[in-house]
């Protein structure tokens, strides 16, 4: 939630298209919260009573920073206060959320990371590198495995794929890229096409929950195999969606030491904001036109929320998660859990809900957005379930929540 002006990149941004109001088919259109489009780099929306020198640790908004020598995730998010509110100290406050937001962060890292492997822990990195073994593992995993089996989805039996693919995001020269893009080289195609199936075949690879937090890896003989003859050791990844379960364990652990006048947010598109209060906070939403990224409207809200934003373009510190070509083609990390591609139903959707979490939203809305294209009558019955939705076609900002409130920004 860190200030960011487009304006700063040097550049003419485009005249903002028209903002329209596009009835999407629903049976539920009751007052809900207002969310749209957040330019998460930072944490990107504007607090609307204002936000002034953040680095400060006086009384109002400032931001609480991850202080720790130890491997965290404080990097991919922004995490800011409201310090000092109803006659409470200011510099305790700070102290104590930077303490419990400090091991949070390092505790969220150690869980979910597949990178690195901690003595007696059993983390993602375990798990991952002990196929077939029954194991404890600690309730924030436990949970998340839980949703994504209630979800349905696959996305998790996808590491190998992840594995390679991400080089294509470190690529200097296009030629390189044929090595890790599948719409670029038939060989790459056919190798992640065997993941995805051996991913989507429960005989094959399956994370079984035993209950009370007890849980073991199935692999089947044939893959750990193929698996042995192709050098691959990592069976699960959350990849580009731990943060969504990343916001919604830091949200938890905050509210549940007594703070709710704050929000969280990640740099690739996952906020948490814990405020009761009912005050007022605004942001812009961001559209594409081609290469050219504009601010096209503001919109306010109130209340707690959890808001997903995915998006087929990059926002600076999102650089590594995306890559263009020079003709303009974009790759992004929203893999399809069917057959490895990646794919964008529309270049940016937000999801938001007061009644779930960003893990729970994302879940629901991957089949809607990974897709060749956005079906409306699934974002309708999404408005059902109070996931509310907002979209840019065709320069329109389309929504479905009756009580949204956007404002379009006058062209500079």
């Amino acid at each position: 939630m860190r200030e960011t002006r487009t304006g700063g990149k040097g550049r003419d941004l485009p005249h903002p298209k028209p903002v329209s109001k596009i009835e999407l088919p629903s049976e539920h259109g009751r007052l809900r919260l207002i969310l749209t489009v957040l330019f998460l780099v930072i944490g990107a929306f504007f607090i609307a009573y204002g936000v002034a020198n953040l680095s400060s640790k006086d009384p109002g908004w400032n931001e609480i920073e991850v202080n720790s020598s130890e491997l965290n995730c404080g990097g991919d998010f922004v995490f800011l206060y409201c310090l000092g509110k109803d006659g409470a100290s200011a510099k305790t406050e700070n102290k104590e959320l930077t303490a419990l937001y400090s091991d949070a962060a390092e505790y969220a890292f150690q869980m979910f990371t597949n990178d690195v492997g901690y003595e007696n822990v059993h983390n993602i990195y375990y798990i991952s590198r002990h196929p077939n073994e029954e194991m404890e593992i600690d309730d924030v995993l436990y949970k998340a495995f839980s949703l994504i089996r209630e979800s349905g989805d696959r996305s998790l039996y996808l590491a190998p794929i992840y594995e390679q693919y991400d080089g294509l995001f470190h690529c200097t020269e296009e030629y390189q890229a044929v090595e890790y893009d599948p719409y670029l080289d038939q060989e790459v195609a056919d190798y992640y096409a065997t993941i995805a199936r051996f991913a989507n075949d429960e005989q094959m690879i399956d994370l079984e929950l035993l209950g009370e937090n007890r849980i073991v890896l199935r692999v089947a003989e044939e893959y750990l195999t193929f698996a042995s003859e192709n050098e691959i050791e990592s069976f699960i990844d959350f990849y580009w969606m731990k943060n969504a379960f990343i916001a919604d364990y830091l949200a938890e652990e905050i509210l549940s030491a007594g703070y709710s006048r704050g929000c969280i947010s990640s740099v690739d598109g996952f906020t948490r904001n814990l405020d009761h209060s009912g005050e007022t906070y605004s942001y812009t939403f961001y559209d594409r036109t081609d290469s050219m990224i504009y601010p096209a409207a503001n919109v306010q809200y109130s209340g707690p929320s959890g808001i997903v934003y995915l998006h087929d373009y990059a926002l600076n510190s999102e650089q590594l998660l995306f890559y263009v070509y020079k003709s303009g083609e974009i790759r992004t990390p929203y893999l399809d859990a069917q057959d490895g591609f990646c794919k964008s139903a529309c270049s940016d959707l937000v999801c938001y809900s007061s009644e779930f979490g960003c893990s729970e939203i994302l879940l629901r809305m991957l089949p809607v957005y990974i897709a060749d294209t956005l079906q409306k009558d699934s974002l309708a019955e999404l408005a059902g379930e109070e996931i509310f939705s907002i979209y840019s076609e065709n320069g329109r900002i389309c929504y479905n929540d009756a009580g949204c409130s956007i404002t379009e920004i006058p062209p500079n």
